[in-house]
């Protein structure tokens, strides 16, 4: 079984550091920087950057970001809709060593503007109070919002089916609760075991984008990651390169997939952004990866309707004449891990089939 993400490489390589590269390659090469996708990409690349720079051996060259800087107030008052990205960036980039960034400038616009109240999902929120507490703005009503996604987190049930927004939520609730690493957080074993879900269904479905943010939330809530997901992200990491193409778009790449794969491998102790970079390079392509084993399990159950149970023991035998044998690889490379039993108890569904 294969879990190595294959992107080709192009030829030459570029001389500056990796992570310099893909500064210029984000800020210069992709989109232009009124580009509200400019706004995401380079947002998350720059948190990436600052929770791993531990892992980096040469200086940032952030002067990519000089003309952003200066006219950042002024297109924050145009586009106040994007302010989460803006405050983001702007506090990402100062942590980082960059100079004359107006975060007080960007924050005070913030609070004065109460845009905080467009936002109407919990993660939102908690990521806008978040940032505005880095800036030092402390927003009413946090304790509340805490308890809340606290409790939507604990919810591990919720998690054993594929639903991808529910599952990057569960993810991004643990980036913010952690503030990305700077506050410990205490062992919860249904947390623990709601990112467990929502991995087991990434590895079946072989999504190394969402299998890399269970990682680092297992990591930032101090949990045990599996052997199994730490070598696939360490293989995919390796293969991984950016390639050269066409000035334009469109984007619709690999790249947030490449983005969080480094971080999960840095968290593990590897490095981050090792792999040289194409010079010229704009995009992250993915070839096809692993055999995915999700929708073959799923449509098995499916058709045994009532027939089917929630013990795996006793339904092992039965789905295994009926998957290929590439799918049979993907499932008992999981099978294993403790949790997985209890996973299968609601992947399988039985109760809506005996209600």
């Amino acid at each position: 079984m294969s879990n190595v993400v294959s992107l080709r490489r192009a030829e030459p390589c570029s001389s500056v550091p990796a992570h310099n590269e893909l500064i210029d390659l984000f800020a210069n090469r992709r989109r232009g920087r009124r580009d509200a996708y400019w706004l995401k990409e380079n947002a998350e690349l720059l948190q990436v950057l600052l929770a791993s720079r531990g892992s980096m051996t040469e200086e940032l060259d952030l002067s990519p970001y000089a003309g952003f800087i200066a006219s950042m107030v002024e297109d924050l008052q145009f586009f106040p809709q994007y302010y989460r990205l803006f405050l983001s960036m702007a506090l990402d980039l100062a942590a980082l060593g960059m100079p004359q960034v107006p975060v007080v400038e960007i924050a005070k616009f913030i609070v004065d503007q109460d845009l905080t109240e467009i936002e109407l999902s919990d993660s939102h929120r908690a990521e806008a109070r978040l940032l505005l507490s880095r800036a030092g703005h402390v927003l009413p009503g946090d304790e509340e919002l805490a308890l809340r996604l606290a409790s939507f987190a604990r919810k591990s049930a919720l998690f054993c089916l594929p639903n991808r927004q529910l599952a990057y939520a569960l993810t991004h609730t643990v980036f913010h609760a952690s503030d990305y690493g700077r506050n410990a957080m205490s062992p919860c074993a249904d947390r623990r075991l709601a990112l467990m879900n929502v991995g087991i269904v990434a590895w079946l479905e072989d999504n190394l984008d969402l299998l890399s943010e269970v990682v680092v939330a297992l990591r930032l809530s101090g949990e045990h990651v599996p052997d199994v997901w730490r070598q696939a992200i360490a293989q995919a990491v390796q293969s991984l390169a950016a390639e050269t193409g066409p000035e334009l778009g469109p984007f619709d790449d690999a790249y947030h997939e490449y983005l969080v794969l480094n971080w999960a491998h840095a968290m593990s102790g590897g490095s981050v952004f090792a792999a040289p970079m194409a010079s010229g390079a704009r995009y992250f392509r993915r070839t096809k990866g692993a055999d995915a084993a999700l929708r073959d399990l799923s449509i098995c159950l499916l058709n045994m309707g009532d027939g089917r149970s929630q013990d795996w023991a006793r339904m092992r035998w039965r789905i295994w004449p009926k998957l290929s044998i590439p799918v049979r690889a993907r499932i008992e490379a999981i099978e294993t891990l403790p949790e997985f039993t209890q996973f299968f108890n609601g992947f399988a569904r039985v109760a809506q089939v005996n209600t």
